[in-house]
C-alpha cells in the first residue's frame, strides 16, 4: 500500500528538523538527549538485516500486549513499528531518563514520518526494579529481552516476575550474544554472557518451555553469534 501523500510532504520537511533536534539536545540535555539508532527511511530499516530477523523471529501480531524489559530509549518499539499494526508496547526500564511518555512521544512522530503515516502502535512507559518488571498479572502476550538477560543482577526474581506478568501460554524472546569462550564478556557492557545451554537451562528453571532458537547474526571475525530464544508460559512455575 502506498504512503499517504501528505506524510511524505511532511516527511520532507520535517525529518531533517527532528534529525536536528537530537543533535542538539546533547548540548541541551533535554529528553531527546535519549539517542536511539534512527532508520531515515522503510528501505534503510528493510536493509538492516539483524532488525529484519527479529522481526521475522517475534511475529508480532495486532492487538497484542508486547512488554519491552530494559527498553532503554525506545530503539525497538520505533523500529518494530514500521513493520507491525496495532501492537500495545508496554517499555520497562529501571531508569526513567529515557524510557518515559517523552520519549515514547518523540519515537511515534519520528517513526510516523519514516513510515509514511501515522503508527497504530502504542506505547507506554514505566519504571521497573533489579527484581521486579511492576508489569500487571497475566496480561502480556509477549515478553522481550533485547540483550537484558545478561544484565540482570537477580535473574530468578525477574524470571519469576516475567512469569507473573505473562497470560496463558504467553511467549518470552530473548535475545543475547554467544561467548566464544568461558572468559569471553559481552563487548558493550562487558558484562558475562551465557552459553545457549546454560540460558535455556535456567529460564526453563521458572516456568518456561523452550520452544525454538533463531540465529540472528552468525559469528564471524566482527561479531559474536546472536541468537533469539522463544520460551512458552507452563500452566504451573517451577521455581
Amino acid at each position: 500500500m502506498l504512503a499517504n501523500p501528505i506524510y511524505l510532504l511532511i516527511a520532507v520537511l520535517l525529518l531533517p528538523a527532528l534529525l536536528g533536534a537530537q543533535k542538539r539536545s546533547d548540548k541541551d540535555k533535554t529528553f531527546t538527549a535519549c539517542y536511539f539508532y534512527q532508520y531515515t527511511s522503510l528501505a534503510d530499516a528493510k536493509a538492516d538485516l539483524h532488525l529484519m530477523k527479529h522481526v521475522e523471529g517475534l511475529n508480532l501480531k495486532k492487538g497484542e500486549k508486547v512488554a519491552d524489559i530494559g527498553a532503554g530509549a525506545l530503539r525497538w518499539e520505533g523500529a518494530l513499528s514500521l513493520f507491525t499494526e496495532g501492537i500495545q508496547f508496554y517499555a520497562v526500564d529501571i531508569d526513567s531518563s529515557c524510557c518515559n511518555a517523552q520519549q515514547a512521544s518523540y519515537v511515534q512522530r519520528y517513526y510516523s514520518i519514516v513510515k509514511g503515516q501515522r503508527l497504530s502502535n502504542s506505547i507506554s512507559t514505566s519504571l521497573g526494579s533489579i527484581k521486579k518488571t511492576g508489569l500487571p498479572d497475566g496480561q502480556m502476550d509477549k515478553v522481550i529481552l533485547f540483550q537484558t538477560f545478561h544484565e540482570f543482577s537477580h535473574p530468578e526474581e525477574m524470571l519469576r516476575d516475567i512469569y507473573r506478568s505473562l497470560s496463558q501460554n504467553g511467549r518470552l524472546y530473548i535475545s543475547e550474544l554467544v561467548p566464544r569462550h568461558a572468559k569471553d564478556l559481552h563487548p558493550g557492557c562487558q558484562h558475562r554472557m551465557f552459553w545457549p545451554e546454560e540460558l535455556k537451562k535456567l529460564v526453563q528453571r521458572y516456568g518456561f518451555i523452550f520452544e525454538v532458537q533463531t540465529t540472528i547474526v552468525k559469528d564471524d571475525k566482527k561479531n559474536h553469534t546472536q541468537l533469539l530464544y522463544r520460551f512458552r508460559k507452563s500452566s504451573q512455575e517451577n521455581g
